[in-house]
């Protein structure tokens, strides 16, 4: 994944609260492509990248420094899905998680119920969305225990 891009390349993941179906994923690579095909930071191209994961993820990398307007331009085209096609991963309220075969997103508070009452276990995979570089998502932090996550800290204690 991102072979063509270093272990500093910069990440930013977004999350769909729902799966996404094949057609979902075929109009998130369409305005993907547009997109990275065209990003520039002040006018200078931008060496970029998009990968969808799990299909309830995209992840948008970037090998060079872009410009706060560059990355908001990267956020138009999720608005763009979301009103035009009504999928939504600029709800950042949402904790994913993984039980079994199954991937799942709720609401921070709902997630703190679930920890608070043992539907989330010390080995339920969580989703760490807010890694900003291609090496910590190839190191195997995305997807993790949740005892070894910041969700561990920030949910388990206040559970």
């Amino acid at each position: 994944m991102f072979d063509h891009l270093s272990d500093k390349a910069r990440i930013w993941i977004y999350g769909f609260r729902k799966p996404l179906s094949v057609e979902d994923k075929q109009k998130i690579d369409t305005e993907f492509n547009r997109f990275v095909s065209g990003w520039n930071t002040h006018s200078v191209p931008v060496q970029g990248d998009f990968v969808i994961l799990e299909d309830r993820f995209v992840i948008l990398a970037a090998e060079d420094s872009v410009s706060g307007c560059s990355i908001d331009s990267s956020v138009s085209v999720f608005k763009h899905l979301q009103k035009n096609y009504h999928l939504d991963a600029l709800d950042f309220d949402l904790v994913y998680y993984k039980i079994g075969n199954t991937i799942d997103a709720v609401r921070r508070d709902d997630f703190r119920v679930m920890v608070g009452n043992g539907k989330i276990s010390v080995d339920t995979e969580v989703f760490d969305l807010t890694l900003t570089t291609l090496g910590e998502l190839r190191s195997g932090r995305f997807r993790i225990p949740f005892e070894k996550s910041w969700h561990w800290r920030a949910f388990k204690q206040s559970a």
